[in-house]
């Protein structure tokens, strides 16, 4: 690492040369080759794939797919053989076409030199057979008999004038009534109805009586001049849909300008109380008739049974059904309520709406109402336009949170060039990472929510660098301390002369900075990505695709500040006119500048020190003040009120507050006309029973438009007999089902067998038309064969598609088949796919645990009736309309997971960091009750477990557990031993701290003015998040430290001591297996010595010199006590000091040798002394 440390500081220019022109490659490159992302839908990739329902859905959805005319699979096979036949057809045809159009060409050639008078020829028609012919007779000076040349052009001018008059006439026809139920006149009046896709607004009346009924004069004046108010904005004239007969505008359908066609007045401003009167009783006297559905959209057309009155202009049924909300008028009630009511301008709903929206949204208030009512909500068909726009419009929003963290971190560092370079590294690695996801990754799909990640990169970036330079500070200043005694030399120290000759005090400088620095940026980088990362464990596309993009980008801006910003610090030393002193060197800032820089320090100087001195004496009372309001958040999260799923499909892409979300949220289902199309009170869910395919999907998960293919079964057999029997036995066991709900009709397709057998019933001869029928008729008795089957089956399905629309309808159920063989006569399929449909009693609903009790119901029915089903018919699967429940039950699963993964990479990272047990564990303590409040206080927020939502709940993870981290560590490095000391070393480092949760926080509040929901949802989130895990992490963990933590290394580890310990374990063994050896060798020697009597020595080989020793004298027992002192002469003794052995060898080692009798007992006894090196092992 030295040469590393060694080009940071010699060559720093050169790496940010190198890193700028990789960064600016990857950068140019991207935007060369593939195009910018596309947010014009906002809501794609907002849906789960890889779960079990998902799967089925893509499945279901790859099947309608095929089953198109341009797919591999046919719903009537007959048709198929028919499009053939007509096909062959139609080449005979052209053939004889073209023919017919040669003969008729040479006809008219032939008549052009019959009626041509400078050529004497004459066309000579001997028989009919002679027609076509090409044979005709030049210089023929008369025409044969019975030719009458005048008679045929005078026929033919006939012709021609009778085709002009009849084709003038067509122009002169009126055009034909229009069919449309949205589109008819109403008397010159008005162009047209209301109509669904005009844009409209929802006028409430405000100020004082807002609970009183709009339906009176004021309101309605009130009304006529805010509609003269819209008419009057920029823009509207070329927009507004033109009268017929003038180029004026259509009149808006507002409920005055109702009342003024009822009562025969040109103008709204022109009613008066008794016509406001009339029209109120003409609305409750045929109330009934629309209640009772005999008022339709056109009473004109067709006759209604109702009083003129009621269908004249089609008026009531307009009011009522577009004009005024659905409690204006109730049945049998008296009394009328008019709280909302809807006014259509003749405005199409589309992006050409934009610019009259900003105008609109320009004038304000003066526009938008009046003294007694005004616009609340609107449509206008824009909502995915506006968003495309306001996702850039409001990123001047991220750019004034950079320009704080840019602020904050020239006070900070000092250094104005160490800020610029830092705010680049953030840029750089935004652009880096795009060319990864984009090049690398090869990833198509870039969701808008991918662009949250700017916010979140500017506060983990400015924090990483406040981290570096704090440790970078605290390095210079020890090495300044250091050198205080030292005699000043250019060499000695750079603190001490700056100008001076400082390389080699700066790589020593360098070096102890990035050990420091680049762990503490490594655990928090890790943690953050991991959280991200952890995202791809959900099921829904962006989310994982965010996860992706995020995690990259934190990776890759930790390399850039492990690399660009030293080099630019070291650059920052040495030049010093970047640096502070550069402003100080301009008489007129030095003052002020100087002034500021030394406010911050003793600002922060006198924060730090009272928080130090908060969290040493009221230790007890933060532990239990904090860790109540996180248990208390828990219950919030886990009990009541809960982290909701979300119960409404609709996304919300704006603020609450927004007209648009309003309209979508509170006042769409208020009114007749979106309560028939948006409803699901009366849509009853389909169960569809499908064989034949595999609920798989082998698409893209990362691409939302990439779906797979469709992969069949082959195992699906229904043409076996079992088959056929199990089926049948099937549909009416289905009908017996709890949530079966009975459909009534004449012909039913959805189970096939039933009509096929009814089918199949018929007479084998028919005596009227003498047509023989065999084998699709009663001779065939049930089951049928094989082959059989195979043949009937598409017969039965033609004869089914041939029925009259009155009693059928195709739809979706049915057996699909796909073309086996192909003859000249003929085509042969075979039935690839089966589908049976039933309605069930289960309407739709958004609320989860309903879904989940009719999803889980009906699947566990029929995975009991598959297990008895034959081979062929066992791949079977159900499917509904599940969409939005997928959803819900992959954001209730994938979040948890997600969240599970985030602690449990965030608790090794803690251990590995650490290496003690206490501290990781009231980390752990500490992280899990700040995950508590934030999410807790974002549901007391209002927040449902939605898409975002999700992400920033798992993402608070790696936000949380990031100060934690910076303490457990600080707190591990400190040299002291007790631990208040330790508790007080740890807090003096706060500075990072504070700054990274000041910066990332006020960066968040920034965002909140945004109109976008997920600018300002990310901004509420990082303000909660930062200010929560900041509180947790000072005033929780570090009084848990101050009161209860480690000290004099209890419950450390070091990866050192277990490296030595395993070391030690080995030269242990060595060891021993010398010390086994010499007292082999011992035991060999005295039975040697002690064969004969005359033996004098034993054990004589340790002599400190030849290794022989005398023996004082000779007994019938002979024992000899062998020393091994300190100046012994043992292997790697010295080396085992440092080791530390759960026992010692402090034994005697006693060798019995032999013991015959012609020999004396000689006992050796081999003794250690205890001061031996070996017992210090």
């Amino acid at each position: 690492m030295i040469s590393y440390y060694k080009l940071l500081v010699f060559r720093p220019v050169l790496v940010l040369f190198v890193i700028s022109i990789f960064s600016l490659s990857c950068i140019i490159t991207t935007l060369i080759l593939k195009s910018p992302p596309d947010f014009s839908d906002p809501t794609l990739g907002f849906e789960a794939r890889g779960t079990e329902i998902s799967k089925r859905i893509t499945t279901w959805r790859n099947l309608l797919e095929e089953t198109r005319p341009s797919g591999s699979l046919v719903v009537n096979p007959k048709e198929l053989q028919q499009h053939e036949f007509d096909k062959k057809h139609r080449k005979k045809k052209n053939r004889h076409q073209k023919k017919k159009l040669k003969f008729d060409e040479k006809m008219r050639k032939l008549k052009e030199f019959a009626t041509n008078k400078s050529y004497n020829i004459n066309i000579v028609y001997n028989s009919e057979d002679d027609i076509g012919n090409d044979t005709f007779i030049e210089g023929h000076n008369h025409y044969d008999y019975g030719t009458n040349k005048s008679y045929d052009e005078q026929r033919e001018n006939k012709i021609k004038e009778a085709k002009k008059k009849k084709w003038k006439g067509f122009l002169n026809l009126d055009p034909p009534p229009l069919t449309s139920t949205d589109f008819h006149s109403t008397d010159g009046y008005f162009c047209e109805s209301p109509n669904k896709e005009y844009i409209h607004f929802v006028i409430k009346r405000i100020g004082q009586n807002v609970n009183e009924s709009m339906f009176d004069t004021n309101s309605l004046h009130s009304m006529c001049d805010l509609e003269q108010k819209l008419m009057e904005i920029e823009g509207y004239n070329d927009l507004c849909q033109k009268e017929i007969s003038s180029p004026n505008c259509c009149r808006p359908w507002s409920l005055p300008n109702y009342v003024a066609l009822l009562s025969n007045k040109t103008s709204c401003r022109n009613i008066n109380d008794e016509d406001v009167s009339l029209a109120k009783s003409l609305l409750f006297e045929c109330f009934q008739y629309y209640h009772g559905l005999k008022l339709n959209y056109d009473c004109t057309q067709s006759k209604c049974r109702v009083p003129d009155e009621c269908a004249q202009f089609n008026a009531v049924y307009n009011i009522l059904h577009f004009l005024t909300d659905r409690d204006f008028i109730k049945l049998n009630e008296t009394v009328e309520n008019l709280s909302a009511a809807m006014m259509f301008l003749p405005i199409a709903r589309s992006k050409d709406a934009l610019p009259f929206y900003h105008n609109l949204i320009k004038k304000g208030e003066s526009v938008m109402q009046t003294d007694s009512v005004g616009i609340v909500a609107m449509d206008m068909g824009i909502k995915n336009a506006l968003f495309d726009e306001c996702l850039l419009s409001d990123a001047w929003l991220v750019g004034l949170g950079g320009l704080f963290v840019i602020i904050c971190m020239w006070l900070y560092t000092s250094s104005f060039f160490v800020t610029v370079n830092t705010v680049i590294a953030i840029v750089l690695s935004l652009g880096m990472s795009y060319f990864i996801y984009i090049i690398i990754f090869k990833l198509k799909f870039f969701p808008f929510m991918n662009l949250l990640v700017l916010i979140v990169i500017v506060g983990i970036g400015s924090d990483d660098a406040f981290i570096f330079m704090k440790i970078w500070h605290c390095v210079y200043t020890e090495r300044f301390r250091k050198n205080q005694n030292t005699p000043l030399t250019p060499s000695s120290s750079f603190a001490s002369e700056p100008y001076g000759d400082s390389r080699d005090s700066l790589i020593g400088v360098m070096a102890k900075t990035l050990e420091h620095a680049s762990l503490s940026m490594l655990v928090t980088s890790l943690t953050t990505a991991a959280a991200f990362y952890a995202s791809f464990e959900s099921s829904i596309t962006a989310v994982r695709c965010f996860g992706i993009f995020a995690g990259t980008t934190v990776m890759v801006n930790y390399l850039l500040m492990i690399t660009w910003l030293p080099a630019s610090v070291s650059i920052s030393e040495r030049i010093y006119c970047f640096s502070r002193s550069w402003f100080i060197n301009f008489g007129y800032f030095s003052a002020p500048i100087d002034k500021i820089f030394k406010f911050y320090s003793q600002l922060s100087g006198r924060i730090e020190s009272m928080i130090v001195t908060l969290v040493i004496n009221y230790s007890v009372l933060w532990i239990l003040l904090l860790g109540s309001f996180g248990l208390l958040s828990a219950g919030f999260v886990l009990y009541w009120p809960k982290l909701e799923l979300p119960d409404t499909p609709t996304f919300r892409l704006f603020v609450d507050n927004h007209p648009f979300e309003i309209y979508e949220t509170k006042y769409r289902d208020l009114f007749w006309f979106e309560k028939m199309y948006t409803s699901s009170d009366s849509f009853k869910l389909p169960i569809r029973f499908i064989w034949g395919v595999k609920p798989e999907d082998n698409g893209n998960y990362l691409d939302p438009t990439s779906r797979g293919k469709l992969q069949l079964d082959n195992s699906f057999n229904v043409s076996a007999p079992e088959s056929q029997v199990w089926l049948y036995e099937f549909c009416s066991r289905l009908k017996r089902q709890p949530f079966y709900q009975m459909s009534f009709g004449l012909l039913v397709p959805n189970c096939f067998i039933e009509n096929l057998m009814s089918w199949m019933a018929r007479k084998c001869k028919d005596s009227m038309s003498d047509i023989d029928r065999n084998p699709c008729c009663e001779s065939s008795t049930f089951p049928y064969a094989p082959d059989v089957f195979d043949y009937c089956l598409p017969e039965s399905i033609f004869a089914l598609y041939e029925t009259p629309r009155e009693f059928f309808i195709p739809g979706v159920a049915g057996p699909k088949f796909q073309i086996v063989e192909r003859t000249n006569s003929s085509i042969i399929t075979q039935v690839k796919a089966l589908v049976v449909e039933c309605d069930s009693n289960q309407s739709f609903s958004h609320s989860y645990s309903e879904m989940e009790t009719f999803v889980n119901n009906v699947q566990t029915w029929f995975q009991k009736e598959l297990s008895k089903a034959p081979p062929g018919m066992k791949n079977g699967f159900f499917i509904s309309e599940l969409d939005f429940f997928d959803l819900q039950e992959t954001l209730s699963k994938g979040t948890t997971k997600a969240l599970l993964m985030a602690m449990s990479v965030a608790l090794l990272v803690l251990l590995l960091v650490t290496l003690n047990v206490l501290v990781s564990l009231y980390a752990i303590i500490t992280v899990t009750l700040t995950i508590f409040s934030i999410v807790g206080t974002l549901v007391l927020l209002g927040w449902k477990l939605n898409i975002l939502e999700s992400v920033a709940v798992s993402t608070a993870i790696g936000l949380a557990v990031d100060f934690s981290l910076h303490y457990g560590v600080q707190y591990r490095y400190s040299k002291e031993n007790d631990r208040k000391s330790s508790t007080k070393f740890a807090l003096q480092m706060i500075g990072p701290t504070v700054m990274a949760a000041i910066t990332t926080g006020f960066a968040g509040v920034l965002m909140l003015p945004s109109s976008v929901l997920a600018y300002t949802q990310i901004g509420v989130f990082l303000v909660v998040a930062m200010s929560i895990s900041w509180i947790f992490s000072t005033f929780f963990l570090m009084s848990l430290l101050s009161l209860c933590g480690p000290e004099y290394g209890f419950g450390q580890f070091s990866f050192s001591a277990a490296i030595n310990f395993k070391n030690g374990r080995n030269e242990a063994k060595n060891i021993k297996s010398q010390i086994e050896a010499i007292n082999n060798k011992i035991q060999q020697q005295s039975n040697e010595q002690l064969l004969s009597a005359s033996s004098s020595a034993a054990c004589d080989f340790l002599d400190s010199e030849n290794h022989e020793m005398e023996m004082d004298s000779l007994s019938n027992s002979v024992v000899k006590t062998i020393s091994i002192n300190s100046s012994t002469t043992m292997p790697s003794i010295s080396s085992m000091r440092q080791l530390s052995l759960d026992r010692s060898f402090k034994k005697k080692n006693v060798f019995v040798k032999d013991t015959s009798p012609s020999t004396n007992s000689t006992v050796t006894v081999c003794q250690i002394d205890d001061d031996s090196d070996f017992y210090k092992l």
